[in-house]
């Protein structure tokens, strides 16, 4: 209904959509959704007649009363109508209400293989089977030229007092001495990240071999399968612990986690950074210039220490010099000096 003609809309007893009208015309006004406590109507009653005023709060409380009737609707409808009517002139001078229909978007051609590309994203985005576990998988059948059987990945989990899980794999059916390590994922809340954990800590070291990579790229009945041997260290792209048997059981009853990992540090000189997050028994410190490892890329670039390798007073926003080191977690932080 144009609002412009509000007042046509209207019969002259007052007995027309005048209340909804009024709400039209005080959302005009107001420019914005009018609300039950902007419109309200008092009806009163004289003898067998009824008579109604109507208050917009959100006019400056303006008030306007309407005609005897014989009940209280018609009596609301009668005093709406005066109110519009009221503001008839000054409803004219506003501009036309905007259009409601929303411009359509230019319809933007792609090429085939733009639209291939495009529906593998989304396909990859959505599909929520699309984890760490699965990738690791694929990769390593890629790598062994045949299907996984039973047995050859091999997760194992340690529940913890407090709740958390830590997670390890072995990947049996990868060449050489591949198939003898084990990674160790970090410590979650649930069994199940922590098993996407370790899996995606070993396939970053895995796709980080630039040998195995070379195997998983080769078509089938084209790579050397189980005989492949494999350069064994990624050519420094991530330290690798073998973990032996009394390792294993070590770790599993408690003799070795946390900031008691195996270590291997990687700088000769200390770097200095800041401690950018500090609990009661470890933090979180970042580099003053980004490290150069592929596990930097863990944590946005953090680097975990405990509070048994810093040497002072620390706290969040305090500057430190360190040395860094790699375990099955990722980067740690030792010799940790407040500066």
């Amino acid at each position: 209904m144009a609002l412009a003609g509000a007042a046509t809309a209207v019969d002259d007893d007052g007995n027309g959509d005048a209340k909804t009208c009024l709400n039209h015309l005080c959302q005009r006004l107001c420019r914005r959704p009018v609300t039950k406590m902007d419109i309200s109507y008092t009806t009163n009653k004289f003898g067998h007649q009824y008579q109604s005023i109507v208050k917009l709060d959100c006019l400056q409380g303006q008030e306007f009363a309407g005609h005897l009737t014989l009940n209280q609707k018609e009596a609301e409808k009668s005093a709406a109508h005066q109110a519009v009517m009221a503001f008839q002139d000054q409803l004219e001078e506003l501009p036309p209400p905007a259009s409601k229909e929303r411009k359509k978007k230019p319809m933007v051609r792609l090429t085939p293989q733009e639209l291939a590309e495009k529906k593998a994203r989304q396909a990859e985005e959505d599909n929520p089977a699309n984890t760490p576990k699965t990738k690791l998988n694929a990769l390593v059948m890629r790598i062994a030229k045949r299907y996984l059987v039973k047995g050859e990945t091999v997760y194992e989990t340690r529940s913890f007092s407090n709740g958390g899980h830590q997670a390890t794999v072995q990947l049996k059916a990868l060449p050489g001495e591949w198939a003898d390590r084990i990674w160790a994922g970090h410590v979650c809340n649930t069994k199940q990240k922590a098993e996407q954990s370790a899996a995606e800590i070993a396939l970053e070291q895995v796709e980080g071999d630039e040998e195995l990579m070379k195997e998983a790229a080769k078509p089938k009945g084209m790579g050397k399968g189980k005989d492949f041997k494999g350069k064994g260290k990624g050519k420094g792209k991530g330290f690798d612990f073998p973990w032996a048997g009394w390792d294993m059981m070590m770790m599993w009853h408690g003799g070795v986690s946390g900031p008691n990992l195996p270590r291997a540090r990687l700088t000769q000189n200390p770097v200095d950074g800041e401690v950018v997050e500090w609990n009661e028994k470890y933090g979180w410190l970042r580099p003053d210039e980004p490290f150069d490892h592929p596990a930097a890329r863990r944590r946005g670039g953090k680097i975990y220490v405990s509070k048994d390798d810093v040497t002072g007073a620390a706290a969040t926003g305090a500057k430190v010099r360190f040395h860094i080191y790699e375990d099955p977690q990722g980067l740690g932080a030792e010799d940790a000096q407040v500066v």
